[in-house]
């Protein structure tokens, strides 16, 4: 993996906002309709991200990738992930949602009690799902738009070969990545996943701690796992990301810069900060962020952006977008529950009903084309 910053950066920028543009005019078969949804698209994003943009990407795999949530461009994952998000700027006469993502829940079996568990009350329950009726759920999701699938749990590794097979079918349409404990994810295993064609891995650590971190997650060799499988696919050549759960006591320790210290020993490029949710095991507890500490978050994040050096990560903070857009669950992606349920996010359980026409009453209204 090679990082580009500078120069290099910003003519890749320009050329990926210009292929934006140009698939969008082909699908509208309209230059000028592109131009309108590519505008509203960037103008959305800058408010969003009170004008913080990313200022480096990584080159790797013939492709250059800057974040988890994005495909990496020239792919033709970029290209219909893209396309896709036009639409929800412009939209091509359609009563299909217009989603880009998708969460599959592999299992609920996982080797960790979390602090923080959003599945707490349903792990490690039997799996439901066979691996055919996971392929034709994601073939329609496919055929109609989405072009980034996240594999999660439970911990997804415990359906390795489906996981394996699933990669495998998806790896000409999708970008790919899996989230992860990094448990059994051997070296083996992440060259083979690699070579099926997965694209990322984000691994879960939440303190910098090993004690704590380990207690937090309820197993003493949680840490070991994390450090080794980053390593393992380091090595294998996928984009890598450090998922972290700051906690309203870590923040107050200023554990975001002790992550983000520790990303850099480890040559990791991408951190990526999520907020506590009253939910799961964390259900009826004060542990969601005040307006003040989300806006420390905020300020921490911005001046991360502003840092680049040679081993720098790349720090996101997805629910700073949230005050200017509408969350993104039942709009451009959906979560597919082990047990075939569609749900807009892992922490929003009300059930979708993709039949239905009309705005789903959940936390994130289901957004229609």
């Amino acid at each position: 993996m090679r990082k580009v910053t500078g120069i290099e950066f910003g003519i890749v920028r320009i050329l990926m906002l210009l292929s934006i543009w140009f698939n969008g005019a082909i699908m509208y078969r309209n230059p000028f309709k592109a131009f309108r949804a590519t505008k509203k698209m960037l103008s959305l994003f800058t408010k969003a991200s009170r004008g913080h943009q990313v200022n480096q990407a990584f080159y790797l795999q013939g492709n250059y990738a800057w974040d988890m949530f994005n495909p990496p461009w020239p792919s033709t994952a970029y290209r219909r992930f893209y396309n896709t998000q036009l639409r929800e700027y412009e939209p091509i006469a359609s009563n299909n949602v217009v989603l880009r993502r998708i969460l599959i829940a592999l299992t609920k079996k996982c080797p960790l009690r979390c602090e923080h568990c959003s599945e707490w009350d349903t792990l490690n329950e039997k799996d439901q799902m066979t691996l055919k009726q996971y392929e034709d759920y994601l073939d329609s999701f496919v055929e109609g738009g989405a072009a980034q699938l996240v594999y999660s749990g439970g911990e997804p590794l415990n359906r390795y070969k489906d996981l394996l097979s699933l990669i495998e079918r998806y790896r000409k349409t999708c970008n790919q990545w899996i989230y992860t404990s990094g448990y059994n994810l051997t070296e083996k295993k992440a060259q083979e996943l690699a070579k099926a064609g997965l694209n990322g891995v984000s691994v879960s650590l939440d303190h910098h701690s090993e004690e704590f971190h380990n207690l937090f997650r309820g197993n003493e060799k949680s840490y070991d796992w994390v450090k080794k499988s980053i390593e393992n696919c380091k090595k294998a050549g996928l984009l890598v990301s450090i998922n972290t759960c700051v906690t309203k006591e870590y923040l107050k320790a200023d554990g975001v810069t002790e992550i983000v210290k520790l990303a850099e020993q480890w040559e990791v490029p991408i951190v990526n900060i999520l907020e506590p949710r009253a939910v799961g095991h964390f259900a009826n507890k004060d542990v969601e962020y005040s307006i003040a500490e989300k806006q420390k978050v905020e300020k921490q994040v911005l001046n991360f952006g502003k840092q680049v050096h040679a081993n720098s990560p790349t720090v996101l903070y997805p629910a700073m977008l949230r005050s200017a857009m509408p969350c993104g669950g039942g709009r451009s992606y959906l979560l597919l529950d082990s047990d075939g349920t569609l749900r807009p996010c892992p922490f929003c359980k009300t059930p979708i009903d993709m039949s239905s026409t009309e705005v789903q009453s959940c936390e994130a209204d289901l957004q229609l084309a």
